[in-house]
């Protein structure tokens, strides 16, 4: 019995013993890879131009200390009459494994936007090395010139432009993010229609292509968010401001942070006060009325008032009441421009096609082959229910404490 259970004791300490000294049989070494921080994609001479933002290592560390010696990144092209192809002929030139795990963005250039990208999103749904919630953003040119510029505050270029994207949308909402799964979804929905954000250089300066420019205070050229790349199902069909992208996201109920901006009347040109929105939410309901569909939004927010310009005293009820007014006002005006603007394209990426089909499968059958006509006519009612939790420190404006003390 004792030699059974020595024999069992001697199996089990070889068998612990082989499993700590056996390697990773398909491990890769970390010197063996290209890290990619960042891809663009461009149609340039009736081929793909894929272009790829890869990381420098030894120029990110920190034993360097402050000086400045080699670029983070190194960025090169390569063409093919498929995309896939083109990423295969990297291998060409480049001494490492390309590596696309740690990919943020993928910036399309105008021209492959116009052309169609669902071979873009092909190949990064197939791939394993590949991930569906890579950030996507249009540019109105190269979607390579993206990718050479130097950003401050930041090492990594690609994880700079990823972080812009994330801050504005979770800040203020004009710009929300569209990653690649959910752009995915929204081609395969019943409009069809969905958007992007855009990034293109700003400045009239010297493009900051050089790790020299970081060594100023100030830039003439920098990254910037813009308007939004309408596309219908992969092609891009047109381009929205970016304040109609803010109402937008209104009536899409994708608000979660923001900062709005109001009149003091109803109908004032100039935004004189300002609400910082900590929750927000949008019902959107398609109602048939006598034969016509209408969409009914109902929009609840609060928040607390950052800045007040006019002579309301919102400490009051009847002046709270006013300025929550006011409020609902504005976001009414936002969202209509917003929906106005999607009309005139006929290009619903709002989704109303979608509600409608949930509601009603049969009258959809029905509105499905001339949508395009029956969305440029659909009416909206909206309703809002606002609420402003804080008023701050003081109850009365400071200009209005001027016009008192004058009197």
């Amino acid at each position: 019995m004792r030699t059974k259970r020595r024999v069992v004791l001697t199996g089990l300490i070889s068998f612990v013993i082989c499993c700590l000294c056996t390697s990773c049989w398909d491990r890769t070494e970390l010197n063996k890879i290209a890290i990619t921080a960042a891809t663009a994609v461009d149609w340039e001479d009736d081929h793909w131009k894929v272009s790829y933002q890869v990381v420098i290592p030894q120029s990110i560390s920190s034993t360097g200390g402050m000086a400045i010696q080699q670029a983070p990144v190194l960025v090169f092209s390569t063409n093919g009459d498929s995309i896939q192809s083109a990423v295969q002929r990297a291998s060409l030139e480049m001494p490492r494994t390309m590596f696309f795990a740690h990919n943020r963005v993928v910036v399309i250039g105008e021209s492959a936007a116009r052309k169609g990208i669902s071979p873009i999103i092909d190949v990064y749904l197939r791939s394993a090395n590949s991930r569906e919630t890579v950030s996507l953003l249009v540019s109105r040119d190269e979607g390579r010139k993206i990718l050479e510029q130097i950003l401050p505050l930041e090492k990594i270029p690609g994880a700079a432009l990823r972080n812009m994207v994330l801050n504005e949308d979770k800040t203020d909402g004009n710009l929300k993010q569209v990653m690649l799964y959910q752009l995915a979804m929204r081609m395969a929905s019943d409009s069809g229609y969905s958007t992007i954000p855009e990034v293109f250089i700003s400045g009239q300066g010297v493009e900051s292509t050089s790790i020299e420019n970081l060594k100023g205070t100030n830039f003439d050229t920098k990254l910037k968010m813009g308007r939004i790349g309408v596309f219908q199902k992969d092609k891009l069909v047109g381009w929205m401001t970016g304040h109609e992208g803010y109402g937008l996201s209104w009536l899409k109920g994708e608000i979660s942070q923001t900062t709005l901006f109001f009149g003091c009347t109803e109908k004032s040109e100039k935004s004189r006060s300002a609400i910082r929105i900590t929750k927000a939410s949008t019902k959107l309901t398609p109602v048939n009325i006598q034969g016509k569909w209408v969409i009914q939004a109902a929009v609840k927010a609060s928040g607390q008032l950052l800045e007040n310009g006019c002579l309301i005293d919102a400490s009051k009820p009847e002046g709270s009441r006013e300025m929550e007014k006011l409020i609902g006002e504005t976001i009414s005006e936002l969202m209509s421009i917003s929906l106005r603007k999607a009309q005139s394209m006929k290009a619903d990426v709002l989704g109303f096609a979608g509600l409608i089909h949930r509601k009603d499968p049969k009258a959809w059958e029905k509105l499905k082959p001339d949508w395009e006509e029956y969305f440029a006519q659909i009416q909206m009612e909206s309703s809002f229910q606002i609420d402003i939790e804080n008023i701050g420190m003081n109850s009365k404006s400071v200009k209005q404490l001027i016009e008192n003390d004058n009197h």
